[in-house]
């Protein structure tokens, strides 16, 4: 994320970071639910933490990929020949 936040101007680093903050947030928070998780108790929101984590990641990578398909030059509009 690093590296991508610093190769892709201000509006991704931006993003970047408020994706790195939240991945760290909704972790921290799942990873507090750890040991009432290993003693099968009740871990509400925990699965929602969870989700938002990896979901976050995966819209990261998501963008990540759309900018590099730009930055490439190959991302043609509809209707336009190569």
């Amino acid at each position: 994320m690093g590296f991508g936040a610093a190769a892709f101007g201000k509006g991704f680093r931006r993003f970047s970071v408020a994706s790195l903050v939240t991945m760290l947030v909704t972790g921290g928070l799942g990873a507090t639910q750890a040991g009432d998780l290993g003693a099968n108790k009740p871990t509400p929101w925990g699965g929602v933490y969870e989700r938002t984590s990896i979901g976050v990641y995966l819209l990261w990578m998501s963008v990540l990929a759309v900018v590099l398909l730009r930055a490439s030059g190959h991302a043609q509009p509809r209707g336009q020949a190569a």
